[in-house]
């Protein structure tokens, strides 16, 4: 039998948290879940638990979302993260997405994105939902109009092609298994491209991407 999912859910609704929890719990690789109802407390939480994925709100009391996951990643940078959120403002995504988050969706998402999502996530991919890259997608077009393009890197056909495979949420393994090179070849092309991009992480790289019109984003993810 496979590992069971631990989660975190933090956010300072107890109904929310309650409705969650209940409509996670049909799934079989969920295992733990644990609470928090506010950044503060779910740094507290980490230092005596280490959840798979954490589940996280952005506007909380005592400590928000977003400087909760600054410190939470400063100090744990393999800790992932999905944002989950009322809101799809671009400023939030903006501030989640540069934190270093690996997913954005909305809390009115259906099970079925639930379940794709912290899949994908806990697999080494990343996750977005429609909502969130439509806003993305307003925003770079926005960008691409009144900022002039600055000189792009060059890519070997192999990155490039790596480089849209990741843009579609696909972790090392199935881009592995997909283009027949091993796992540890795709972490060579992925630094190498982290180096020709200046970005330190593949979420970083995706927006990068998407910023640069160097992948379709209505291709991808």
């Amino acid at each position: 039998m496979k590992k069971k999912i631990n989660l975190l859910i933090v956010d300072d609704h107890q109904i929310f948290r309650d409705g969650l929890k209940m409509l996670l719990s049909h799934f079989p690789f969920i295992g733990e879940m644990y609470e928090a109802s506010n950044g503060r407390e779910f740094l507290d939480i980490l230092e005596g638990i280490r959840p798979d994925i954490v589940l996280m709100d952005i506007n909380m009391p005592v400590m928000g979302g977003i400087e909760a996951t600054e410190k939470a990643l400063a100090e744990n940078s393999d800790l992932k993260i999905i944002v989950l959120t009322t809101f799809h403002d671009e400023e939030y995504v903006d501030q989640m997405l540069m934190a270093g988050v690996e997913g954005y969706m909305l809390k009115r998402s259906t099970p079925e994105e639930f379940e794709t999502a912290i899949l994908r996530v806990h697999s080494g991919g990343n996750f977005f939902s429609d909502e969130i890259l439509a806003t993305l997608s307003l925003k770079l077009k926005s960008y691409r109009e009144t900022e002039e393009k600055a000189s792009l890197p060059e890519f070997t056909e192999r990155e490039q092609n790596i480089l849209e495979l990741l843009c579609q949420g696909l972790n090392n393994e199935k881009i592995s298994s997909t283009i027949h090179v091993s796992p540890k070849t795709i972490e060579k092309y992925k630094s190498s491209l982290f180096q020709k991009t200046n970005t330190n992480n593949t979420v970083n790289l995706v927006i990068w991407a998407f910023r640069n019109n160097v992948v379709d984003i209505t291709d991808s993810i």
